[in-house]
């Protein structure tokens, strides 16, 4: 099956921004039982992250899941030099036949020091090999309505 295309708000190549949020479809993981120790009622992903990280080491990326959030979980990655905070969180379409069917998001944030921070560098773009390597796995692994957002 040839990778799914991009959606159209994928922004430009050259344009840089502190976080990018890569948003797909799937029922591969839960999004139906809230687990005892959630902190909120939205907590899902802690089952897309250890398996978006085994693919990322797969890959030869550096990666860990960290912690849950309170509103999903919060993975690390290293690659090519940089480092990145991933969160995770998914919202279910709430079909009845299909009940961990929905939307997740990855959202990208480079680590940056605080004088990047001042100087607005240290941003991401679409074009960045790890965002690149991410949309490849989640394309390949079936995921629908891929889309990379600022």
């Amino acid at each position: 099956m040839p990778p799914a295309p991009l959606n159209s708000s994928v922004r430009s190549q050259g344009e840089s921004y502190v976080i990018l949020d890569i948003t797909c479809k799937t029922d591969k993981f839960n999004l139906s039982v809230v687990g005892e120790d959630f902190i909120n009622d939205c907590c899902f992903g802690q089952d897309f992250s250890n398996w978006l990280v085994s693919k990322l080491r797969d890959a030869g990326i550096a990666a860990d899941v960290l912690c849950m959030e309170d509103f999903g979980w919060a993975n690390t990655a290293n690659f090519s030099g940089l480092s990145y905070l991933i969160c995770i969180g998914g919202t279910s379409d709430q079909l009845p036949d299909q009940p961990n069917f929905g939307t997740w998001h990855i959202m990208i944030e480079p680590r940056r020091t605080h004088m990047q921070r001042l100087r607005g560098k240290g941003t991401v773009s679409a074009s960045d090999p790890v965002i690149s390597k991410i949309v490849q796995i989640i394309t390949a692994a079936g995921f629908s309505s891929v889309a990379v957002e600022p």
